[in-house]
């Protein structure tokens, strides 16, 4: 989901550098490579839950540039709200050594004052409570399988949501140029006895780059006091990098 220049290098340099850093990446088995894996800020659901918003941030693979990407969702439309998302990445000639956390605090503080007047029009109020959180280093969680309750105190009349993602095969012709098998994904929801798809992927969206790989990693739900309850999936994408797979994440939302 992010716009992407590689190395450590001077603007001048980057273009030239280009194939030949991304042609070394696609040599370089998972087991050996790490590629750079954004950390996650849950921003929170508007007070009635008609928005919903989030950032991720960290280090950019191979060139070590702070970013932060801010994005802001229509809840039932289940599409960013313009002029979301907000991206920014800083670009440095230099090794930031000890003084990239500052940078990165730096870049986020940055993206939020640009992201702010849009969070507040949209009343982006940190509501939603995360009820199923499947984390990479917990190492027997199925990545693909997620049973939560939706809220702390059930309703009598009110289930468990099961949550279900498929991968398949979904070639790009780009990325199959690159070496790169990407996968698609189908998201199913059960809840209330009602089954529900939530995404079932026809064709690899350019916002996605090159994916190699989805897991459910979180679901947040929000029980407003004056509309219906509603949901946001976090999938957390893995996607081609220099060093390794990126790890970017996705939401999806909607109403309970």
């Amino acid at each position: 989901m992010s716009n992407r220049n590689w190395f450590r290098i001077s603007p001048r340099g980057k273009a030239r550098h280009f194939l030949v850093a991304l042609l070394a990446g696609l040599f370089v088995t998972p087991a050996a490579s790490a590629g750079d894996t954004a950390d996650f800020q849950l921003l929170g659901f508007s007070k009635n839950g008609d928005f919903f918003a989030f950032e991720q941030y960290g280090f950019q693979d191979g060139s070590g540039f702070p970013y932060s990407e801010i994005f802001v969702v229509d809840v039932i439309g289940d599409s960013w709200v313009k002029p979301s998302p907000f991206r920014l990445r800083d670009d440095f000639d230099i090794d930031l050594g000890n003084a990239a956390d500052a940078a990165l605090n730096e870049t986020r503080a940055k993206n939020r004052a640009a992201a702010q007047q849009l969070l507040k029009t949209q009343g982006i109020a940190g509501k939603g409570r995360t009820v199923g959180f499947n984390p990479r280093t917990e190492l027997n969680s199925d990545p693909h399988n997620m049973l939560v309750a939706p809220r702390e105190f059930l309703a009598s009349n009110e289930n468990a949501i099961r949550l279900t993602l498929t991968e398949y095969p979904l070639p790009s012709g780009e990325c199959a140029s690159y070496g790169a098998e990407t996968k698609g994904f189908r998201l199913e929801m059960l809840h209330n006895g009602v089954a529900r798809t939530l995404n079932n992927d026809a064709s690899v969206p350019k916002s996605r780059k090159c994916p190699l790989g989805y897991r459910i990693e979180r679901i947040v739900t929000h029980f407003p006091d004056e509309a219906p309850p509603v949901f946001a999936i976090l999938i957390q994408m893995d996607s081609l990098g220099f060093e390794g797979p990126d790890r970017r994440y996705l939401a999806i939302t909607g109403r309970l």
